[in-house]
């Protein structure tokens, strides 16, 4: 059973489809009945039938641009996928950049956790050396401001723990020297 548009509710809603070819039937009755009337005789009559034509012509125009602009339906699932595929490379991007810190983490093992020793005995000596802030004799009014944020440079410091470390193993493993062949001079 097909519905016609005085069926329709309040709460039913068209579809675009549906708008635009109700809009193009409407705007084709519309140009019918125009070209049906007589030609007018005065100016009022002129000018009525410049401004019907002009809403007529505005009707097609608009209809038309809806559906140059309507996409087509392979670009559409085109896009998708490609949005798809960019997700879906950002997301492995992800895991193997997560994987590999942890991976370095655990492979860094006692060197990550001797900078993270050295980095928390550097900022306790700096909070003990730093004087205590004394206060302004006027309050000045407190005002927003962004954030302060502190990084902590891990490169000295794993310098620092890997320095010890190698000559904690060099130590253990120094067993004896590899004797160094005798230098020969030029010939």
């Amino acid at each position: 059973m097909r519905m016609s548009l005085d069926d329709r509710t309040a709460q039913e809603k068209l579809t675009p489809e549906e708008r635009h070819a109700l809009l193009r039937a409407f705007a084709d009755r519309m140009l019918l009945k125009v070209t049906a009337m007589d030609d007018p005789e005065d100016m009022p009559g002129v000018e009525k039938a410049v401004r019907t034509a002009a809403v007529i012509e505005c009707l097609y125009s608009r209809c038309d641009r809806a559906e140059r602009q309507k996409p087509e339906p392979r670009k559409a699932e085109a896009e998708r996928a490609a949005h798809e595929e960019a997700a879906i490379k950002a997301q492995v991007s992800l895991a193997s950049t997560l994987k590999w810190s942890n991976e370095r983490r655990r492979d860094l093992g006692q060197w990550w956790e001797a900078a993270q020793n050295v980095t928390k005995t550097v900022t306790q000596e700096a909070q003990l050396t730093t004087p205590a802030p004394q206060m302004a004799i006027v309050p000045e009014p407190l005002t927003p401001s962004a954030p302060k944020v502190s990084y902590v440079d891990y490169t000295d410091c794993i310098a620092q723990a890997r320095a010890e470390l190698a000559l904690k193993k060099r130590l253990a493993t120094q067993s004896s020297p590899l004797p160094r062949p005798p230098f020969r001079g030029p010939p």
